[in-house]
């Protein structure tokens, strides 16, 4: 990295460790629940949504992705029957994704096993402050 470009390098680095954040998570939560961690962000947010159901847009937005993104990571969620697609009652342009009753099972299972791989992967590194530190400011640039 250089020592010219920190504010690069931070997010260079920051890209690289999503990778292997999503990479080792994967691996464990594909193996265990057949879900890695983009189908898990996805259904958390379903799971904490009202009624367990979210537009698409919304669900775009709650994740920091692309209406087309969401569409392709709900395929084979839909295919599992972890999600359904609701038509609205008031507008027929607009559908809803909402957690099925083996979505919410499966996020239930999966969030546990997620809970024990974050808390060994944040024990493995320096101080749990440390974590928290770092947390808080990338959750800055998520909410802006």
């Amino acid at each position: 990295m250089s020592a010219s470009a920190p504010h690069l390098d931070f997010f260079l680095s920051l890209n690289r460790t999503h990778a292997l954040v999503s990479r080792r998570f994967g691996a464990e939560l594909g193996g265990l629940h057949g879900v890695g961690l983009n189908d898990l962000h996805l259904l958390c947010a379903l799971d904490d949504a009202p009624e367990r159901r979210l537009r698409r847009v919304d669900l775009a937005r709650c994740l920091g992705l692309t209406p087309s993104g969401v569409t392709w990571i709900l395929r084979p969620l839909i295919k599992r029957r972890l999600v359904a697609n609701e038509p609205s009652a008031l507008d027929a342009r607009v559908a809803y994704a909402v957690l099925t009753p083996a979505g919410q099972r499966l996020v239930t299972d999966a969030r546990q096993s997620a809970r024990r791989l974050a808390h060994a992967m944040i024990d493995e590194h320096p101080t749990k402050h440390d974590a928290a530190r770092a947390a808080a400011f990338i959750t800055r640039f998520s909410t802006s």
